[in-house]
């Protein structure tokens, strides 16, 4: 068929249309001009003083999602001022006539389904890093840090900054005023990069960005758009002195001992700018008790459970300590929790302190002109001691855990404009007891990005020598990744390790195991055109091969997934995934002997499938389930979370699990020096509830319970005979197991001035692991009666804090 003129002209135009598009996409925004103010700014979410008419607009936002990189429905204006202390972001989002914005009250920095407004801010232009500031429509304040040029920001961070919004006919409004020592200002005359966003979650719903990154892109903060027009400032050095007092009453205790008592504590953290660019950190006797308790695991593997950082300490400026490819840096180390003593015959432990207690700590960062971050840490952990109780009634007092000195430190220079890195860094541990142990750890790493930053290359390298006092052992690893996108939505990534038997950076760091030789290979594709009722729908298919030093092959899996949304936004996601034939070296509990011992494991394959409800309705749904075909019987896991919403200011979460095993090959005892293993029966619940009610942005009441249950038994006990031989007929005096956790927590948080908070918190926890049967089932009426009726840990705490500036 031959075309005429005016429809090949037609289809021309399309096609210049849709690469004006692309070709806009890939240059993204102009940049933007901040104007200095000349006379005050008021935070009334008006944005009437001549200042605001004299600024120039950044426009144009393109969503993210669900259409991505298509204009968005709906106009945003957003313009910049600043004085010599402050930077003032007001945005007006608007809304189609009628149309109101979402507005949900809760505590400040949890993530919710409303209409947000966020801006984000490389002020050292390093392209690397960037502040995060955003708020809802109901005033509501986030802030994270972007750091390694991602779009995945860490919550954890805070500052004390002011918002104010308002809502009108047309849409809503959001002034935000940051203090430029918050962002580490140089002064003087300055680029910037800058990003806006903003979320919808109402009739029309869709995030977008004012310089959105392409598809084909690895990059977030290296491609902001500047901000110029920054000129003259000399920003105040940053002074936080934040005393604090805390007062702790546990009336009711589960320990073999009594340690009911009342204990108070007061201390002083301070945020000290040394210059613009330079910031010390110091902490005094500092208050680490977490507010909000660790949630429990039930862990029988052989890899150490990793829990969140919730210490404000450690969580300003600890993105620079990262590192690719191993955790060298895990604050939980630092004031750990103890564990009791090794005891003879005839003692008990009478008291002891349920952590290791911080005498002082101290934290510098620095991000120099020259493109280099440095930072480090150092903290002094005190000798903990324990009353220990004899047969005869006597007591002695006992060391638990040595006087522990920590430190850190690291240094990332910046090579190029795409965000290309090279770094080191190095750590140490020394215990004072001259038994005690010794750890250091030396690495170096790089980040190197191609000209279009579409593929990144990661490479890094590590040294550690760690063990008792004159016992150090030396360990290496290796570790290098390639990851690859495209325009057209395909992703790829390959990327291996190798660690020596002996590298362990697991002093002040996180490794799941060492010994080990690693590779994995992955591709997906995604889709942003609409196919009848899908979009966003993708696809994906990885392999990973690991074997130890030995060259005993331990891993050896490859898997298969599909995702897709619908157009009514509801979503769909499954599986399948098969565990090949291989010699696990860990199972055993042998892996720190001379001389390792196997456990042989056939396939395994498994499927999974879940789906998910619309995030903005009252009541959010999100269903998983999976199943695993083990050769002796399956094992099947399935999740239900919900999301409750009974009004603008309260929510109610529940998360629930269930996972029913019914013939896992497992490791029981060892019998002298002969492992025993046999088929693992084990059925576990897990429910975890919360209830969140917020006043104010400011006042909130939080009610946080979970409930683990969980029972377990073996049959067909065998013995180890060697790596391919398990004999049949071995017995134990145990093979029956249960464990019950019940925690409660009360919060109420009240912030009654800008960075200054009080916390009053109610916790109670009981725990046994008492056996209820011996069938590995669940016992819900027998979990309860138990619960009920055992001794538990009850204490009050308030905990005040004041800012001063």
């Amino acid at each position: 068929m031959t075309l005429s003129s005016p429809a090949r002209s037609l289809r021309f135009a399309r096609w210049a249309a849709f690469g004006i598009l692309a070709w806009g996409s890939c240059l993204g925004a102009a940049g933007l001009q901040a104007i200095r103010t000349t006379g005050r700014i008021r935070l009334d979410g008006g944005m009437r003083e001549p200042d605001w008419k004299r600024a120039p607009a950044a426009t144009g936002f393109r969503t993210s999602w669900p259409d991505f990189g298509q204009e968005a429905a709906t106009p945003t204006e957003v313009k910049v001022l600043y004085d010599e202390d402050y930077l003032y972001v007001g945005a007006h989002m608007g809304l189609p006539r009628g149309v109101r914005p979402v507005r949900r009250v809760h505590r400040r920095d949890q993530e919710s389904t409303s209409d947000w407004f966020g801006v984000y801010i490389d002020s050292a232009r390093d392209r690397r890093t960037a502040f995060g500031f955003l708020v809802n429509a109901a005033g509501v304040q986030r802030d994270a840090l972007y750091a390694g040029d991602s779009m995945t920001g860490d919550s954890s961070w805070d500052a004390v900054w002011e918002s104010q919004v308002k809502s009108g006919p047309g849409g809503w409004t959001a002034i935000l005023k940051i203090p430029l020592s918050v962002l580490r200002l140089r002064g003087g005359d300055g680029v910037w990069g800058i990003n806006f966003s903003r979320t919808d979650s109402g009739a029309i719903r869709e995030s977008s960005y004012w310089d959105l990154p392409p598809r084909g892109e690895n990059a977030f903060a290296s491609r902001f758009p500047d901000l110029t027009g920054i000129k003259g400032v000399t920003p105040r050095l940053r002074r936080e002195w934040i005393p604090f007092f805390t007062f702790t009453d546990k009336f009711h205790t589960a320990k073999a001992y009594d340690d009911r008592r009342r204990k108070g504590n007061a201390g002083v953290d301070a945020h000290l700018g040394l210059t613009p660019a330079s910031q010390l950190d110091l902490t005094v006797r500092p208050d680490f008790a977490q507010v909000e308790v660790d949630q429990a695991v039930l862990n029988l593997s052989t890899v150490e459970t990793v829990f969140p950082e919730k210490r404000p300490f450690f969580l300003e400026g600890m993105e620079i300590f990262q590192f690719p490819g191993v955790r060298l840096f895990y604050s939980r180390r630092i004031g750990r929790s103890l564990a009791s003593p090794s005891l003879d015959t005839g003692q008990t432990l009478l008291d002891g302190p349920p952590t290791a207690e911080i005498a002082a700590a101290a934290k510098y960062t620095a991000k120099l002109d020259t493109g280099l971050t440095l930072g480090s840490l150092a903290a002094g952990v005190e000798n903990a001691r324990g009353v220990v109780g004899t047969e005869d009634g006597g007591r002695l007092n006992r060391s638990i855990a040595p006087y522990a000195t920590y430190g850190v430190v690291r240094a990332i220079q910046t090579l190029d404009h795409r965000g290309s890195t090279l770094g080191g860094f190095a750590s140490m541990v020394r215990e004072a007891d001259p038994a005690g142990r010794s750890a250091r750890v030396g690495a170096m790493d790089a980040v190197l990005k191609s000209s279009d930053r579409s593929s990144q290359v990661d490479l890094s390298t590590a040294w550690s020598q760690a063990g008792t006092r004159g016992s150090e052992v030396d360990g290496f690893w290796g570790y290098g990744r390639f990851f690859k996108r495209w325009n057209s939505g395909w992703r790829f990534e390959v990327n291996g390790d190798n660690a020596s038997r002996n590298f362990n950076p697991n002093d002040l760091g996180y490794q799941a195991r060492a010994d080990e030789q690693r590779g994995y290979i992955g591709v997906a594709r995604h889709w942003d055109q609409r196919f009848l009722c899908l979009r966003n729908w993708e696809w994906g298919a990885d392999f990973a091969l690991a074997r130890d030093q030995e060259g005993k092959v331990f891993q050896r899996t490859a898997s298969a997934w599909a995702s897709t949304d619908f157009t009514n936004f509801w979503s769909v996601w499954g599986n399948a995934h098969v565990a090949l034939p291989v010699d696990d070296d860990r199972e055993l509990r042998t892996y720190s002997d001379p001389v390792k011992k196997y456990l042989h494991r056939g396939s395994i394959p498994g499927v999974g499938l879940g789906f998910d409800t619309p995030g903005n309705r009252p009541w959010y749904v999100r269903i998983t389930a999976s199943r695993s075909f083990w050769p002796e019987g399956p094992t099947s896991d399935a999740g239900w979370y919900q999301s409750i919403k009974l009004g603008p200011a309260m929510e109610i979460q529940s998360d629930t699990s269930v996972t029913r095993n019914e013939g896992e090959l497992r490791y029981l005892e060892t019998q002298g020096t002969t492992p025993v293993v046999g088929l693992r029966r084990m059925t576990q619940f897990n429910e975890t509830l919360r209830l969140a009610y917020a006043m104010t942005p400011r006042l909130s009441l939080q009610v946080l319970g979970q409930w683990l249950m969980a029972n377990w038994d073996f049959r067909n006990l065998q013995s180890y005979v060697d790596d391919a031989t398990l004999a049949p007929g071995a017995a134990s005096a145990t093979t029956s197991f249960s464990d019950r956790v019940w925690n409660q927590n009360v919060i109420v948080r009240w912030e009654f001035n800008p960075g200054s908070t009080a916390f009053f918190v109610y916790t109670h926890g009981v725990a046994t692991d008492a056996l209820i049967n011996d069938r590995g089932s669940l016992s819900p009426r027998a979990d309860v009666a138990v619960l009920s009726r055992l001794p538990s840990d009850d204490a009050f705490q308030v905990k005040v804090s004041w800012m001063f500036r």
